[in-house]
């Protein structure tokens, strides 16, 4: 079963060191049938090179949730110019010296050079914070913050014999050998060759329009392309922002001696970076408040299919902007996030009112299950299976309703479970002593469900990052639904099949906060 990991993981000095040090190591993985080869990353002009997708797997799945610092180290070991460089303190130094050395690549890019020169501003490649915040806004195409940094300055990565660049249009793949035929077909199709850089509006969305999404195409001799959305299922709004409706902050905790509530209620709902550049690759939504010039709350959310890598999850970060106008990590006072609903709707594999022999409602709280036929009597079961959610297990409660409805906007699943899920599953835990502080909302509608996820104010302190990672790394993200939670419940089942990567519909509605200098600072994202 897949997995899904709420806390940051914080490599070990043993498991640091078996990592970065042993870089010539091979590793020998047995399997039923085989034997897979695995081995440390090396660095092949320029880029991060992996023997085979095995070593990227097990690259990527130490790395992927740990520390700044360790995924700064680990990069920093390789010498490699990241796509999107992981800045700390230690490396603050480097960076700079390196986003020199980028910059003085970048002047040597006849293309990027002739589109400057088309647009006046030549003079870019003297502004090093100008070039700086193009980087930092590379975040809303690559939203996985440990592989942007495996990536390249051109994007791009090496396994086996194949060389993969992302691209403002898609991703692309050539064997090395073959590589100046890829930099001969994008200049032939004027597409841009350095995310830096963007392709032309309507060349891109010609393209892109007439490629295939979600599979790997041949578009010519020994070049295929993939991306995971088309640029035309991008929303009306450019701007984003979901409904208006936000549900009053009520912690299942008890607050702490400032008015937390007031707090996040007032919080502003930030403006919402999420270009169509941004899903090509599926979704990246991030906003932020930026106080006293230099510092930031960092709010994102992210759900990509990277072709080699699957990545879902958001985040909080507080950071600083030090030399050369670099954003870094820097601990608050008090950090802390809230997840107040994200949420996938799905379509049906069938359209009916109900599946057969479902309870209208059914509440799981560990192997504990109520069930109603009318929403106001409740069978209680213990030793009952949770529903096959790939995060249940991580999960303080399952709800789950069964409607009639043909669908439901997000305005009618906030009231849904605000004003009637939330208030009866307290009521059933009350005198209990159980808190319900990570919750999954699952609504089954005439042609849709609809998967949500809430996850109530945690507050750290001295903390820098919070975040929540649905880990499926390499593996895919499907998974198969079973309403009634599986045998055992004395339920007929009906499963549906739902991959998180391609849901009909996303929405999110969640907020970071921090103290820092004796004052609250925040904001909320809400999109859709």
């Amino acid at each position: 079963m897949m997995k899904i990991k709420f806390s940051k993981i914080v490599l070990t000095a043993a498991l640091a060191v078996s990592l970065y040090s042993c870089r010539e190591e091979m590793v020998q993985q047995d399997s039923a049938e085989n034997k897979v080869e695995l081995a440390e990353a090396t660095v092949k002009n320029g880029r991060l090179y992996f023997l085979n997708k095995e070593s990227l797997t097990f690259a990527y799945d130490k790395i992927k949730n740990a520390e700044d610092e360790v995924i700064a180290d680990y990069v920093d070991s390789k010498n490699i110019i990241s796509l999107r460089p992981i800045v700390t303190e230690k490396n603050e130094n480097k960076i700079g010296k390196q986003l020199k050395e980028r910059i003085a690549i970048l002047k040597s890019n006849k293309r990027y050079m002739t589109y400057l020169e088309s647009k006046g501003i030549q003079s870019k490649t003297e502004n090093t914070e100008e070039i700086v915040d193009d980087i930092d806004d590379l975040e809303e195409i690559i939203g996985d913050d440990a592989y942007a940094a495996f990536l390249d300055s051109r994007a791009e990565i090496q396994v086996a014999n194949k060389i993969y660049k992302y691209t403002d249009v898609g991703l692309f793949i050539v064997e090395d050998t073959r590589y100046d035929e890829l930099s001969q077909y994008l200049a032939i199709n004027n597409i841009s060759d350095d995310l830096l850089y963007p392709t032309n509006k309507t060349v891109q969305t010609n393209y892109i329009q007439s490629k295939p999404a979600g599979l790997e195409t041949n578009v010519a001799d020994g070049i295929t392309y993939f991306n995971n959305r088309s640029i035309t299922e991008e929303e009306d709004d450019p701007n984003g922002g979901g409904d208006t409706y936000y549900p009053p902050y009520n912690p299942p905790t008890n607050p702490p001696t400032e008015d937390l509530a007031t707090i996040i209620n007032n919080l502003k709902i930030g403006e919402v970076r999420k270009p169509k550049l941004g899903n090509l690759f599926g979704t990246t939504w991030v906003t932020d408040d930026v106080y006293e010039s230099k510092r930031r709350v960092k709010v994102k959310f992210y759900s990509q299919n990277l072709y080699l890598v699957y990545t879902v999850g958001s985040k909080v970060k507080h950071q600083y902007k030090g030399w050369p106008g670099t954003w870094r990590k820097e601990n608050a006072d008090k950090l802390g996030i809230g997840v107040n609903s994200i949420s996938w709707t799905f379509s049906h594999s069938m359209n009916m009112s109900a599946p057969v022999g479902v309870p209208k409602q059914a509440y799981w709280f560990g192997s504990n299950m109520y069930t109603s036929t009318n929403g106001i009597s409740f069978t209680f079961e213990q030793n009952q299976n949770i529903p096959s959610l790939p995060f249940a297990s991580n999960l303080d409660g399952v709800i789950q309703f069964v409607t009639d409805f043909t669908s439901l906007t997000e305005e009618q699943l906030d009231k849904l479970f605000w004003e009637n899920a939330w208030k009866q599953a307290n009521e059933l835990l009350e005198g209990q002593n159980k808190k319900l502080n990570r919750v999954a909302f699952i609504v089954d509608s005439y042609g849709s469900t609809y998967i949500r996820y809430y996850d109530f104010s945690q507050i750290e302190d001295n903390q820098d990052v919070i975040e929540r990672v649905f880990d499926w790394g390499i593996a895919t993200p499907q998974f198969t639904y079973t309403f009634g939670g599986g045998v055992g419940n004395g339920v007929s089942i009906t499963s549906y099949k739902f991959d998180f990567l391609r849901p009909k519909a996303t929405a999110v509605k969640m907020y970071g906060i921090a103290k820092k200098n004796g004052a609250w600072h925040g904001v909320k994202l809400d999109a859709k």
